[in-house]
């Protein structure tokens, strides 16, 4: 990435993160804070020392750790927060919402200091109280931009708050080139998943679709957290213990690079935002079969770049694959289209390019 390229002012900018774990949604802003062009100045500001660690690293920036505001009570929280956004006294607090109900104390409190603030929605997660929904609507009304990372997840996001129709904006992320791999020869075909273990993923409805297809089927599935025990359980109680590896990776090693290993990617997800692993199946080359959440469909063309199928039915997904499993030529086919489309659509200059028109728009808010 040309980071001189992107035609912006030098500003400082804030970067907040309340995760406590890495997911696709900190993941996409890894690529962002990389990509970012030396005269913006940031600092990351977070709940967890290891996330914010991450972050900062990206661009050699300072880290700031604060106690996580868990509800209204927190007040001593809130505080500290009000007082490190006016200490910091950026141009633009920029707010990376893993979920509906992400950051959201943490953004009232930059609004009631008056920063510049924008809000990343990268999940169509509802909120998931009622006063979530009336910070929702207090946080997208003050914010100098909203956006959410595909159109269908913006008015999902819309529709849970009560916001205004068109109000929140839409912003298509992308990710650097992955590692390719030659075209593995051997018997049997490899599927792979990368989710966290959490039930939104699907991980037990791509189990049960699993033990519908034929024995010499077998599944990599990268991830890890809180579902793993269930997840294990669910496989062995399915007789899957040869066929299926739940496998982890070191944090310095990118999933995306191993998905290339594989013949089939397939996301059964329950809920998604603009998922980040199939960007990179598909600049793997490799066959997706993914579920119909979130902005899955403004990723893949459904029939041209991958297959697209209902969420919830281990039945129609286990269909889908074995279709994949028994054509390579269908699978090369999609495999080829996809990696094009990603090329054209899904890359980190892009994404800058992106967040370059946002800045300005922010900037030119009022205080």
């Amino acid at each position: 990435m040309n980071r001189s390229a992107v035609d912006l002012p030098e500003l400082s900018l804030v970067v907040y993160s309340d995760a406590e774990q890495r997911g696709g949604a900190e993941v996409t802003l890894t690529h962002l804070l990389a990509g970012l062009p030396e005269q913006i100045r940031v600092t990351v500001v977070g709940v967890d020392d290891d996330v914010v660690g991450w972050l900062a690293a990206q661009r050699d920036s300072d880290g700031v750790v604060l106690a996580p505001i868990r509800s209204r009570r927190d007040l001593a929280a809130m505080r500290h927060h009000a007082r490190t956004f006016r200490r910091l006294d950026a141009d633009l607090v920029q707010f990376n919402l893993s979920m509906s109900s992400s950051c959201q104390w943490a953004a009232f409190m930059a609004n009631l200091t008056r920063q510049r603030t924008v809000l990343v929605e990268n999940s169509s997660m509802g909120a998931w109280s009622a006063t979530s929904r009336r910070l929702k609507r207090f946080n997208s009304a003050r914010s100098a931009v909203h956006v959410a990372v595909g159109e269908r997840t913006a008015r999902l996001i819309e529709d849970d708050a009560g916001l205004r129709s068109g109000s929140v904006g839409t912003l298509y992320h992308g990710v650097p080139d992955v590692a390719r791999h030659a075209h593995r020869d051997g018997r049997g075909t490899r599927l792979v998943n990368v989710a966290r273990h959490d039930p939104v993923k699907g991980l037990d409805v791509l189990l049960d679709a699993m033990a519908l297809l034929d024995d010499d089927v077998t599944l990599t599935q990268i991830g890890g957290g809180p579902d793993r025990d269930r997840l294990v359980r669910r496989r062995d109680e399915l007789g899957l213990q040869d066929r299926v590896e739940f496998a982890q990776l070191p944090w310095e090693v990118r999933a995306g690079d191993e998905i290339g290993r594989h013949d089939v990617f397939v996301l059964p997800s329950r809920v998604e935002g603009l998922p980040v692993t199939i960007m990179e199946a598909m600049l793997a080359r490799v066959a997706i079969v993914a579920t119909d959440v979130g902005s899955v469909r403004e990723e893949l063309d459904d029939g041209r770049t991958g297959r697209v199928v209902a969420p919830e039915d281990p039945v129609a997904l286990a269909a889908v694959a074995a279709e994949l499993v028994d054509d390579g030529e269908q699978r090369r086919r999609l495999g080829a289209a996809a990696r094009a489309d990603a090329l054209e659509r899904f890359t980190v200059d892009a994404t800058v390019a992106r967040y370059g028109s946002i800045y300005r728009t922010a900037l030119d808010a009022r205080r």
